[in-house]
């Protein structure tokens, strides 16, 4: 992953964390999100992640980003840079 997807893939994980109340390990970043959350809490991620970037996914969109690397890869490319999180912690929109 860049530096800005991996800065995405963060962001994705604190909203599983803080807005799904998700715990335990986060995922392999290669992992399949399936093997990790159950059908519900995937859409659930899925609809935060639309909300958080403000973008909207087709189920195509979900059914190829399997993996945390994947949607990251997806946000990143899709999303208006001014709602990216920055690479390396800087402000938003400085991420590209």
């Amino acid at each position: 992953m860049t530096p800005l997807e991996q800065a995405v893939a963060a962001e994705i994980l604190r909203l599983a964390r803080e807005d799904l109340r998700l715990e335990g390990p986060p995922p392999e970043p290669d992992a399949p999100l399936a093997g990790t959350l159950d059908s519900l809490l995937l859409l659930s991620l899925v609809v935060a992640v639309e909300d958080r970037f403000h973008l909207a996914l087709t189920d195509d969109d979900a059914a190829e980003a399997t993996t945390l690397a994947g949607l990251a890869r997806l946000v990143a490319a899709r999303a208006e840079p001014a709602r990216l999180p920055a690479a390396g912690g800087g402000p938003p929109g400085e991420g590209r």
